[in-house]
């Protein structure tokens, strides 16, 4: 049999704040951008998986900006649940989106939640790893591709990492579990890194909004450019990730940000 091989868009923490930089950056713009570029030059993408924070400041302009938005994409759409994403109608509305699973693919898409209610990091339920496991048992003939929001790996920036995945370790030790996954992405951290571990290849994506920077003590912002992730999944297990970032006037990334 011939197998088809995906290629998934992955792109994350939008933060969208309504008539208001966020941070020094039109989020409404930078995002506006970054859709504008994937309908241009990947319709031809699987998926296109949204990886959380969509929304900072919870308006329905925000909200709805974001909705009109991603119509313009005609790919099918997943989302992962970010910690700013606090609106429960919103979020199941946003997942009720119809989704064409790919014919004739060895390969299988799956998610981690990690959203903690009223919490900035992320927590995994026990249930939900069991779940994820089983399902990847009953998978033993594709090859894993799993997407989350928050990472498990440090970012070596204490301001950072203290948001990051409650039992890391743990659940990397869990994930090694599953035999035939072979890469993990995540959103959360604004930057795109790198890592393995009992390989298994875990990748973080930038942000379509502000940049942040590792290895920082303090808050700090990149000058680099919003973007999103091109990932290729391939025959027999090979993958590729391609990092994309969109030219524009945004603003500049404040130099003595507060917080965010």
């Amino acid at each position: 049999m011939i197998y088809k091989e995906l290629k998934i868009i992955f792109l994350s923490d939008m933060h969208l704040v309504y008539e208001k930089d966020f941070l020094g950056i039109n989020t409404f713009n930078s995002f506006s951008s970054i859709v504008d570029n994937i309908v241009i030059n990947h319709s031809d993408a699987d998926y296109v998986i949204f990886g959380g924070d969509l929304v900072q400041d919870q308006t329905t302009e925000s909200y709805n900006f974001f909705k009109s938005e991603i119509k313009k994409i005609k790919t099918p759409k997943l989302f992962i649940r970010g910690n700013h994403d606090i609106s429960d109608k919103f979020f199941i509305n946003l997942q009720k989106e119809k989704v064409i699973s790919s014919v004739n693919s060895n390969w299988e898409i799956l998610f981690l939640n990690t959203y903690s209610k009223g919490n900035i990091f992320g927590k995994v339920k026990e249930s939900d790893l069991d779940l994820l496991l089983k399902k990847s048992e009953s998978l033993s003939d594709k090859y894993l591709f799993l997407y989350m929001h928050h990472n498990l790996f440090i970012t070596g920036s204490p301001w950072l990492d203290i948001h990051i995945t409650r039992n890391k370790d743990k659940i990397l030790e869990f994930l090694s579990k599953m035999r035939n996954l072979k890469i993990v992405v995540n959103g959360h951290i604004h930057q795109e890194t790198k890592h393995q571990y009992k390989g298994i290849n875990f990748v973080s994506a930038p942000s379509t909004s502000i940049q942040f920077t590792s290895n920082e003590k303090k808050f700090r912002l990149d000058n680099k450019k919003p973007g999103f992730l091109e990932i290729n999944l391939q025959e027999e297990g090979r993958w590729e990730v391609l990092c994309h970032r969109v030219g524009g006037n945004f603003g500049s990334p404040e130099i003595n940000p507060k917080s965010y």
